[in-house]
């Protein structure tokens, strides 16, 4: 369902916790992964149990590598292109996945959680001698009504 942008309103929000999440490399790198949420949006209109039917998150990926010196080289000559180099992809294992956390000001909370679906590996290397890697990323949402503890 298709949500006009002018029905959507933004809320302002408090990040709860936005920690990474970690992948285990075949080449043993550990790759750590994050979605930071700049903004987000959510349908003027609920469902009948008072649910936005939309919600709509302005968002960039974080994406980090933690390399064995096994892997490290010397730095590139030549920089990156993504649309020249070609990679290869290489398996990995989740070893830590992480849902974030963002409560609204109108009463929500917003899950996310930044899932890895596919990791390619460069042959060149960055300013610090580590390969280059790219990940595809998806981000899984789900929203639950915020009730506050506080007494």
């Amino acid at each position: 369902m298709s949500i006009a942008a002018q029905n959507m309103i933004e809320c302002d929000f408090v990040v709860v916790s936005e920690d990474y999440s970690r992948y285990i490399l075949q080449d043993g790198t550990i790759l750590k992964v994050k979605i930071v949420v700049k903004k987000i949006f959510r349908s003027a209109e609920t469902s009948p149990e008072g649910y936005p039917i939309a919600i709509s998150l302005d968002s960039t990926n974080a994406v980090a590598a933690i390399v064995p010196p096994s892997e490290k080289g010397k730095p590139s000559k030549e920089p990156w292109d993504p649309r020249r180099d070609i990679g290869k992809e290489i398996k990995f294992e989740p070893y830590e996945e992480k849902w974030q956390e963002y409560v609204t000001n109108d009463g929500f909370k917003i899950l996310v959680k930044p899932v890895v679906v596919k990791v390619l590996k460069y042959d060149k290397r960055n300013k610090y001698g580590e390969p280059i890697y790219a990940a595809n990323v998806q981000a899984i949402t789900n929203v639950e009504k915020f009730t506050s503890t506080a007494t």
